[in-house]
């Protein structure tokens, strides 16, 4: 739930902004104090008290990212939408493609976008740093309460689109997949942590990213979903595939170039492929002449 600047009261009454159905929270509880750069909790001299990071509180107490706060049975997680976005993208030189203007990282040999051959000309290298919605933070250094964060969202996200509730949960994902889409495009890990199964989380992210698409028949998702596989190179899943089929026919889905991009780069590896992966490679093929009668 975003916050507005100003008081945002927390306890049983509907009256509050945050209405929570539990027995132990008295009917106002609790007080956000939200400011521009602040947020403070106070107690509202409840019964059972509140307690942030598991230590109850005297008075007022000034909460940041990723603090727990505790109101009767309720964990709330305060969550600094900000944060999500301090990132740059890794030191490294960034090359130009010259069919489709998309930036690439320079140890790509295809553009990310439309499959065509990379050259190394000086001349179409970017800055070695390029900074990502001026954040002072490079991937690499992201904490572990980012990362905390992002697993939060995940799980925040998947609930709002349960209830059908697709925007929002469009403004919680959108920083999550857009920075997973820039790292594979500059052909660099989805992830530096040891503990996170890039498999996964490349299924995760395309499965929110199909539910996107279909909740807000918004055509955009569609696009990321053939650019994170062209990106990464990665023959689609069936079950990838036969949604793909559903979301182009049921939102008249037109664009050809990002699946074109994406066949160019799988068919260079075809010759390696099995019955089974040629069998999903004929699905898409079957895909762009849907696409192209759109």
């Amino acid at each position: 739930m975003e916050m507005p600047l100003g008081e945002f009261t927390i306890g049983r009454s509907s009256s509050c902004n945050l209405a929570l159905a539990d027995g132990l929270v008295s009917r106002k509880h609790a007080m956000l104090h939200v400011g521009p750069d602040t947020v403070v909790v106070e107690d509202l001299r409840s019964r059972n008290g509140v307690a942030v990071n598991g230590v109850r509180i005297n008075g007022p107490r000034r909460i940041e990212h990723m603090d727990r706060v505790y109101i009767g049975s309720q964990e709330l997680v305060l969550i600094d939408a900000a944060k999500l976005k301090e990132r740059v993208a890794q030191t490294g030189d960034y090359v130009v493609c010259e069919m489709c203007g998309a930036i690439n990282g320079a140890a790509k040999r295809r553009c990310g976008d439309c499959g065509k051959r990379l050259t190394s000309d000086a001349s179409q290298t970017l800055a070695s740093k390029r900074s990502v919605d001026s954040s002072s933070h490079a991937w690499g250094a992201e904490d572990t309460r980012t990362q905390r964060a992002l697993d939060v969202i995940a799980g925040i996200a998947s609930k709002a689109i349960a209830m059908g509730r697709f925007e929002e949960a469009e403004r919680m994902l959108l920083p999550h997949l857009d920075m997973i889409l820039e790292r594979a495009m500059a052909d660099l890990p989805l992830s530096d942590s040891e503990k996170d199964d890039p498999d996964a989380l490349f299924a995760g992210a395309t499965g929110y990213a199909l539910q996107l698409a279909q909740g807000l028949r918004n055509t955009r998702w569609i696009d990321w979903v053939f650019r994170i596989h062209t990106a990464t190179g990665r023959l689609m899943e069936a079950e990838t595939i036969e949604a793909l089929h559903d979301l182009v026919r049921a939102h008249k889905y037109s664009q050809t170039g990002y699946l074109r991009a994406y066949l160019n780069v799988i068919r260079n590896h075809s010759a390696g492929y099995g019955a089974s992966e040629r069998f999903l490679v004929g699905r898409l093929e079957g895909l762009e002449q849907v696409i192209s009668a759109n």
